[in-house]
């Protein structure tokens, strides 16, 4: 594992330390749990999560089409 250093104030190194104790684990396990998260994509985008509902509802794609929208 390549090591890195890095600064935090000491307010969160005590946060940090104290969760780490928590949950029973070192604090460079905390932190890179911490840092892998915080690097990782927030999570599916809108298509990924519509994608099951496809096809399930019925009428035109553009409501605009549809005579006398907009009067």
């Amino acid at each position: 594992m390549k090591v890195v250093t890095i600064k935090v104030p000491r307010d969160l190194e005590k946060r940090l330390r104290r969760a780490a104790a928590r949950r029973g684990e070192n604090f460079s396990e905390l932190a890179r749990r911490a840092l892998r998260k915080e690097v990782e994509v927030d999570g599916p985008d809108f298509a990924t999560l519509a994608a099951p509902y496809r096809g399930m509802f019925h009428g035109p794609r553009d409501l605009s089409t549809r005579e006398g929208y907009g009067r």
